[in-house]
């Protein structure tokens, strides 16, 4: 169960430019367990017993419910757009005060975003 979480995280770290960040959530047997992915680390919690510890769950839930989607990972400075079932992305970037938006045609590299940890590097071309 551990090594489907780590893969999953992974995976939504490697395939989604859109993510800073992930969360995920095992259960086995009453054990509860939360898990953050990002390029840096991978960190899982302590398990939480949710049949006796339902305060506990009822918080965390009740948190994740409340958060902004930048609070649960999401990139504010990227955009996923689909044109003629093609995905395509628009950045957003700040230059002397200035809002530029560059969306992508195609990409040229991303094998850096497949590791785990580090720097996730994306290469595009854009108009």
């Amino acid at each position: 169960n551990e090594q489907k979480i780590i893969w999953s995280l992974h995976n939504i770290m490697r395939e989604d430019p859109c993510r800073r960040f992930a969360y995920g959530i095992t259960i086995e047997n009453t054990n509860l367990r939360l898990w953050l992915s990002n390029r840096a680390f991978l960190a899982v919690t302590e398990p939480i017993d949710f049949l006796s510890d339902f305060d506990d769950v009822i918080s965390l839930f009740y948190s994740f419910g409340s958060v902004t989607d930048v609070g649960l990972g999401w990139d504010p400075t990227i955009e996923r757009i689909s044109i003629r079932d093609k995905i395509y992305y628009t950045f957003s970037l700040h230059h002397k005060d200035q809002l530029m938006k560059f969306t992508t045609t195609r990409p040229i590299t991303t094998y850096s975003a497949d590791y785990m940890v580090g720097r996730g590097t994306r290469v595009y071309e854009a108009r």
